[in-house]
């Protein structure tokens, strides 16, 4: 059996315990369906401008973000439980148990803000369609990010007992607080000038923004927005991948964290 089938096939059981807890996956889902169908609508009320077009790409990409996250959890109780240890003695790379489990991130991301985005189509032009297929890779690129800084958080943890939860609220409240997600850009100027910089290279900052301009608002396509996402999300992967391998550097030789 060649690596890449190995990979593949990590990747795909990983993956499928995302959705093992269909209990879970529901009850976020209606959380993120209330959002979108109740807050959106009452905050627009209240709103000089459209809020429904605002905040709806906003909880697609807060939902890719959780469900990226997610990955940090599955890799931290593989490190706990003994998963990992078994996928050692696999014929398989370090390197490659990383990049299954980032696909396996991805995916399971894309699968999960998919569902969120299929219902706000719905309500859109036709041109919102294309828009988006165009912009799917690129957000599978995102959540793999997303599922690499989770990957650093679990490896990090490891070690000292349930902190990745901690670790993982802490990254959860910084990333989503230093963006445009629940604010425009012009809000954090008027107030925070000195963050502009940082919020304005947030990838979740750019995702948002994207899915506001491409496929709500329907405008063309630029390709510069794609590459400056694309060149913001893979940092994030790789700094992932740098320290899940450091951890499973450290089980081959101690045999534990």
């Amino acid at each position: 059996m060649t690596e890449l089938r190995l990979i593949l096939r990590v990747a795909r059981n990983d993956f499928s315990y995302f959705f093992r807890t269909k209990w879970l996956m529901a009850i976020l889902l209606s959380l993120n369906l209330s959002d979108m169908l109740v807050v959106a609508l009452v905050y627009g009320k209240l709103m000089e401008f459209n809020y429904f077009q605002f905040f709806v790409p906003a909880v697609v990409i807060m939902g890719l973000f959780v469900a990226a996250l997610d990955t940090g959890r599955r890799i931290w109780l593989a490190i706990r439980e003994g998963m990992l240890q078994y996928y050692l003695a696999l014929p398989i790379s370090n390197e490659g148990i990383v990049v299954a489990y980032l696909l396996a991130g991805g995916a399971a991301a894309l699968v999960y803000s998919g569902s969120l985005l299929l219902i706000a189509l719905v309500v859109l032009p036709a041109q919102a369609v294309w828009n988006t297929f165009i912009l799917l890779p690129f957000f599978f690129v995102l959540a793999m990010g997303l599922a690499g800084i989770a990957a650093a958080l679990a490896s990090l943890a490891s070690t000292h007992g349930e902190y990745y939860f901690a670790y993982q609220q802490i990254m959860q409240v910084a990333l989503l607080a230093l963006s445009t997600v629940f604010y425009p850009i012009d809000e954090v100027q008027k107030r925070f000038p000195f963050l502009v910089g940082i919020v304005s290279a947030n990838p979740l900052s750019q995702a948002a923004d994207a899915m506001r301009l491409y496929t709500f608002r329907g405008n063309p396509v630029e390709p510069w927005a794609l590459i400056t996402l694309l060149l913001s999300s893979i940092p994030l992967a790789v700094l992932g991948l740098v320290a899940y391998l450091s951890a499973i550097y450290a089980i081959r030789v101690k045999g534990k964290l």
